[in-house]
């Protein structure tokens, strides 16, 4: 029963990520830019801000996705090479932006796709040790 929930919260969460990483340039900004001014408080300078959470993002969403995805491999006993999708989709989520008005590739943010890849596989391998998994 955990392999399912664990499914289908990985791929909510695959989709999620997806949906908004494809969304056009125009409401991506929008996006960034309305959360950038909900957390004004934390720094005045909404443009800076903006543009630390458009970079962070990536790591962010692709760490949760590794370790979401990482931990359904390994519920359902699944083999482990399945886990060379994940930095797969860290480069191919950033080649099908260019059919997304407004988007584009790029190398810099590949990188951060694949930081996120490697942090989620980490934390998830630092609970296994902890749990003794």
């Amino acid at each position: 029963m955990a392999f399912y929930g664990l499914l289908a919260l990985t791929a909510g969460w695959f989709t999620l990520m997806t949906w908004l990483s494809h969304q056009d340039g125009e409401h991506t900004r929008r996006t960034s830019r309305r959360l950038a001014e909900g957390l004004s408080a934390l720094e005045h300078d909404t443009r800076a801000l903006e543009l630390f959470l458009r970079r962070a993002a990536h790591g962010v969403l692709f760490a949760v996705f590794s370790f979401l995805y990482a931990a359904t491999l390994h519920t359902g006993g699944l083999p482990a090479g399945l886990f060379a999708l994940a930095p797969a989709w860290a480069w191919a989520d950033e080649a099908t932006k260019r059919w997304c008005r407004g988007r584009h590739f790029s190398w810099a943010d590949v990188a951060r796709n694949l930081a996120g890849v490697l942090l989620g596989l980490a934390l998830f391998a630092a609970l296994c040790a902890l749990l003794a998994l």
